[in-house]
């Protein structure tokens, strides 16, 4: 049965989020666990996975904030910061610790995908680009796509420079949309910068985790508050039709 909203589990010693927007389609975002924050009892990816079920069918992306997407059929690690696959079984995953995660179904549950979206890649249109190569590779329109957005910081606590500002109004003609000036230079506002990318793509928005890593920082890592200290992970796994 379709879910359209985030609902928080508990298995073994991990907390989790799901969602499945679709019959067969599972998405997972974990927590710092135990809920006390205490990043000693948190679990490594490859524990996460295990205590998921999702060992052996995981897909690692080494991530460089850049805007590379990849198409993956089989398990293993790849350096992009965006990769989708028509496979099914496979566990696709990002790491992030405030940066946006933005993760992808389409309209028949044949294609997943998951993206990386710090400012850098927000600044080079990862999610445009994301759209652009599932098109031309799957021949999957962008107005059939769906997506989530997780937990992310959020415009309440991302204070950037004036060099980022700037970075993004040579190739943003709208970036003035997403900052608003503060004391100390800018508020800039990630979820609505990708938000606004794919919407005017066509591709429409279903039950994202409206949660601020910074804010929720006993919830989750946030790199602002601890920088290098750990990653949430996200996950999306389109399931065969026996699920």
């Amino acid at each position: 049965m379709a879910e359209t909203s985030w609902r928080l589990f508990q298995k073994d010693s991990l907390r989790f989020y799901r969602m499945r927007p679709e019959k067969h389609i599972d998405l997972y975002f974990t927590t710092r666990s135990p809920a006390d924050g205490d990043s000693d009892h948190n679990l490594r990816l490859d524990k996460q996975a295990d205590v998921l079920g999702m060992s052996s069918n995981l897909v690692v992306m080494n991530q460089t904030h850049s805007a590379k997407i990849e198409q993956v059929s089989e398990p293993g690690e790849i350096d992009a910061d965006g990769c989708f696959s028509i496979e099914s079984g496979l566990a696709l995953s990002v790491r992030v610790a405030d940066c946006v995660p933005v993760f992808f179904w389409d309209d028949d549950a044949t294609l997943t995908g998951v993206v990386h979206a710090g400012w850098r890649g927000t600044m080079a249109k990862i999610a445009l680009r994301f759209t652009d190569k599932v098109q031309h590779q799957a021949g999957i329109e962008s107005h059939s796509l769906h997506y989530s957005l997780g937990p992310s910081i959020g415009k309440c606590c991302y204070n950037v420079g004036e060099d980022v500002f700037k970075a993004f109004s040579e190739t943003w003609p709208n970036s003035r949309d997403f900052f608003t000036r503060c004391r100390k230079g800018f508020f800039l506002d990630l979820r609505a910068a990708n938000r606004f990318l794919l919407n005017a793509a066509g591709a429409k928005e279903g039950g994202s985790l409206e949660l601020c890593t910074c804010c929720e920082r006993r919830r989750f890592y946030s790199y602002r508050v601890e920088p290098g200290r750990g990653r949430n992970w996200g996950v999306i796994i389109r399931h065969g039709s026996q699920s």
